[in-house]
């Protein structure tokens, strides 16, 4: 452990450096020493002492103690700014806040080399260094036994490091690596939303919660997927910049590893899935390669979505780890998965796509193909009323929806208009269409019914046309008109 203060810096009169702040801290500990003129926070950690010339220190009041309070709140030693013209004067607010938060700030003079600083450090540091490479050492000798043993490398590592270690992917909020700790669902959706906007450049360190005896940060990773390493535990646990920045690439390494094997898995299963929906294949051979996806054994479910969400859905389901094949045909993608883990896994995706349409259970492989044209036809449906999710049912000949939520999303979708209307005017269009389509289009049949002249009905029909913008002669679109009244009327049932 270096003994090495920024007191004793101050003392090395050859140096050449002088307190101007934060005095009462010149007894806090150096471990290191390195320029930086970028967000200094981002690239170095505690007990890390700053040097800058003064271009990373702003000139504004508040900003200069904001300044002050990041580099004291990521650990470091100290700051010592140049004694040069670039460095702007340091106001009477920046030297209260850091004498108040003991935080050392020196000036050096302008004939004293940062390099020499630095070197002062290094020797001082020394058997500091040589515990830094013999943990190095154990990090990577952890991942190098990884595959040997029973602990993944997170597990491994987190013993390691004193911290619990997770991997969250950001742009879809999953766990990437789980292990027997999960982090919470609460974490990762806090954690997604704060990032929400840079996912095309993550903030290098992330402060997520941080109290007296916990923490928990987030760190960037390098690897093609939006990723970040959590770390959770006591903030008294030293992990300096060095041993994080190869714990950062390493699990990197293994996030990529992971995402490599997944994709050649997803590439098998496209192609045996095809398969099955060709029909090309009997089932004592489908049976086997099924038993590979843990797919065998099981009924299953078709799940249909836009081909554009193909990917995302395969990185979903891949990292819950649940069992399934995809494969993207015409303008349809297909995901065949147990059926046991249907309802989790649409609640998975069901937010994130436009639409979804879910076929019944098969309970042989013969039935998969015609599962997956349920599906199909569910999700036109769904599209065409506007309903998040539809599912096919052999007992009932049309889509109705399943919950109060989406029977009122395919009535606002379909009818919205035209129930604002009739409360609007108080007129009866909706009970006048309802009655036109029940009685088959016949006008003499439903003027009667509502008690109302032929010219009457003509005249609000055409209303509900211009309302609504869709064709009463047009097939497609009294079938959305059908299948939305109908959605209403499970509405109405479900509520009550």
């Amino acid at each position: 452990m270096s003994r090495l203060t920024v007191g004793d810096l101050i003392a090395m009169d050859q140096l050449g450096c002088t307190a101007v702040a934060g005095m009462e801290g010149l007894d806090r500990r150096i471990v290191w020493a390195h320029t930086s003129e970028l967000d200094p926070w981002d690239w170095l950690g505690a007990d890390e002492l700053l040097m800058t010339a003064g271009l990373c220190v702003p000139s504004d009041e508040q900003a200069q103690c904001r300044f002050v309070e990041r580099l004291y709140e990521k650990g470091l030693a100290g700051v010592i700014i140049g004694d040069d013209a670039t460095a702007p004067p340091l106001t009477g607010a920046m030297v209260s806040v850091a004498d108040r938060l003991k935080f050392p700030i020196l000036r050096c003079s302008h004939t004293t080399p940062f390099a020499a600083i630095g070197r002062t450090v290094a020797l001082a540091s020394q058997s500091v260094q040589v515990s830094r490479v013999a943990r190095l050492s154990r990090l990577y000798e952890h991942a190098r036994s990884t595959s040997l043993a029973e602990t993944s490398l997170l597990e491994r590592l987190s013993r390691e490091l004193g911290y619990t270690l997770h991997v969250v992917d950001v742009e879809y909020s999953t766990d990437v690596l789980p292990t027997d700790t999960a982090l919470s669902e609460t974490a990762i959706a806090s954690l997604a939303s704060n990032v929400a906007g840079t996912l095309e450049r993550l903030p290098a360190h992330l402060t997520l919660v941080e109290g007296a005896n916990y923490v928990m940060t987030a760190h960037a990773l390098p690897t093609h997927r939006k990723c970040m390493l959590v770390m959770e535990g006591s903030p008294a646990t030293d992990v300096d910049a060095f041993a994080l920045l190869h714990v950062r690439s390493l699990i990197g390494v293994e996030v990529e590893k992971v995402t490599r094997e997944r994709e050649y898995a997803n590439e098998t299963g496209e192609h045996l899935l095809q398969r099955i929906l060709a029909g090309s294949d009997a089932t004592e051979t489908v049976t086997p390669l099924l038993e590979q996806f843990d797919l065998a054994g099981a009924e299953w479910t078709v799940l249909s979505f836009g081909t554009d969400f193909l990917p995302a859905a395969r990185t979903i389901a891949g990292d819950r780890r649940i069992p399934n094949v995809t494969a993207a045909l015409d303008e349809h993608a297909y995901m065949l998965l147990p059926t046991a883990r249907s309802t989790e896994t649409i609640d998975l995706l069901g937010g994130k796509t436009g639409s979804i349409g879910v076929s019944p259970s098969a309970t042989t492989i013969g039935e998969i193909s015609d599962s997956a044209r349920q599906a199909s036809w569910a999700l036109d449906t769904a599209r065409s009323t506007g309903v998040p999710v539809a599912r096919y049912s052999i007992d009932a000949p049309l889509f109705v929806p399943r919950t109060l939520t989406d029977a009122r999303h395919a009535t606002d979708a379909i009818l919205g208009e035209l129930l604002l209307y009739d409360q609007g005017h108080e007129s009866n269009l909706v009970e006048t269409l309802e009655t036109f389509l029940a009685n088959n289009r016949s006008w003499t049949v439903t003027a009667d019914r509502l008690g109302i002249h032929r010219q009457s009905l003509v005249f609000r029909l055409r209303k509900i046309e211009t309302v609504t913008g869709r064709n009463l002669k047009a097939s497609s679109d009294i079938a959305m008109l059908w299948l939305a009244l109908r959605a209403r009327a499970h509405a109405i049932s479900l509520a009550d």
